[in-house]
């Protein structure tokens, strides 16, 4: 379901930003992306199956000296693939999820063929989002690897016992494993995951290059350090945070979240500028945070992918705003069309809880441009607009802004 774009009447309620947001660090890599560049071994098993979907493991890497398994869930569309093979996406889950047949299905009815995957070395379980009935949601097996503990509870383990490089390692083996498929077209694979889904697939951005297209749902990277040391901290922003990998990340994004989520919006639109490729950012105005929610509910991912791999017409996107010298106004560059926009400020010190006052804008030549300046003490600013066209009533944003800072 489209949900219109209401600029006038929108209220934001954020979460904050911390005061001193680290930079993106220079990167330390963990992962051998050669081997896990290579197809891995596949076993069939008969566990969860759900009719018209395979469901097998493959091997990720290796923990404490044995290959780990993964579980998987794979589909493509019906009938005869397109020239050169279907396009195919990746499908990574978030905190308490696993694979789940109802993302493959919302992908293979738009023309893509669609792996998901457990990552925390779980059977599917539960009962929502076509998992089959009657099993337990933390129900683990003999190949697994590391569950996550918490916001990076085991970071003083060694790298390969760390659940989040076993989650990063076991996208990029979804990836190799797509590639050897004769039905799938290796150029056209695009990677999606939701809440931790979207940090570890922003960190597998700049990773794994042969990805046509990532979007990122509600998270990103810019962490805080949560229950780390000093000096764990400093290691994670070189290893693990997608902000240290995503300069390298060449391939076009879509960054998508809610006004009302509760990870902080200036963060992912942070990591969406450190990005090495064209971003594109998508919040909407009441975007609940959840698995489904993530996939159904927003319209825009389907769109965004058909631009990048089925020649579908491109998402409008914003440049960084910025105050023009000369008449005190926020202008900011925009490609593709929009029917209306405005600037949303705050005059708060963080993006905690404040109501995002709106200035409107003019729209034309490639250009939208604020109708009055910005009050005196606006700590940070975006541009918030609705597309036109064929993305008619789009959520279209621009980056956060900070002044002073």
């Amino acid at each position: 379901m489209r949900m219109k774009w209401l600029v006038p009447l929108m209220t934001a309620i954020l979460v904050g930003r911390a005061a001193a947001e680290p930079a993106p660090a220079a990167r330390i890599m963990p992962w051998d992306v050669e081997a896990l560049s290579k197809v891995p071994p596949v076993h069939a098993t008969t566990e969860r199956a759900v009719n018209g979907m395979k469901s097998f493991f493959y091997e990720g890497a290796d923990y404490k000296g044995k290959p780990t398994w993964v579980f998987a869930y794979y589909s493509a569309p019906g009938g005869q693939p397109p020239e050169g093979g279907w396009p195919a996406v990746v499908c990574a889950h978030g905190g308490g999820g696993t694979a789940f047949p109802a993302w493959i299905a919302q992908w293979n009815k738009n023309g893509y063929a669609a792996i998901a995957i457990d990552l925390e070395g779980h059977l599917p379980g539960g009962t929502h989002f076509g998992v089959p009935a009657g099993f337990p949601a933390d129900q683990g097996h003999d190949h697994a690897g590391p569950k996550r503990i918490s916001w990076f509870g085991d970071i003083a383990l060694p790298d390969q016992e760390q659940w989040f490089y076993h989650a990063v390692a076991d996208v990029i083996r979804a990836n190799s494993l797509l590639r050897s498929y004769p039905e799938i077209n290796p150029n056209k694979i695009g990677l999606t995951g939701i809440s931790w889904g979207g940090t570890i697939v922003s960190t597998v951005a700049g990773v794994d290059p042969r990805f046509a297209f990532v979007i990122p749902v509600y998270h990103g990277g810019f962490i805080h350090k949560h229950d780390m040391t000093p000096e764990q901290y400093r290691v994670y922003l070189e290893k693990w945070d997608p902000a240290a990998h995503l300069p390298h990340a060449k391939m076009p994004m879509l960054w998508v979240s809610g006004f009302n989520d509760p990870y902080p919006i200036d963060s992912l639109t942070r990591s969406a500028e450190v990005a090495g490729g064209t971003s594109t950012i998508c919040i909407r105005p009441f975007l609940i945070h959840g698995h489904g929610f993530g996939w159904e509910e927003v319209w825009e991912i389907g769109g965004f992918a058909n631009s990048i791999v089925k020649d579908g017409p491109p998402m409008p996107r914003f440049e960084r705003p910025r105050v023009d010298p000369q008449d005190g106004l926020v202008h900011a560059k925009v490609s593709g069309e929009i029917k209306s926009a405005a600037v949303g400020y705050t005059t708060a010190a963080d993006w905690k809880n404040p109501s995002l006052a709106t200035i409107p804008c003019t729209i034309g030549n490639g250009e939208v441009i604020a109708s009055k300046p910005l009050p005196a003490g606006v700590t940070a600013f975006m541009i918030n607009a609705s597309g036109a066209g064929v993305w008619g009533d789009a959520s279209v944003n621009s980056p956060v802004v900070w002044l002073n800072r």
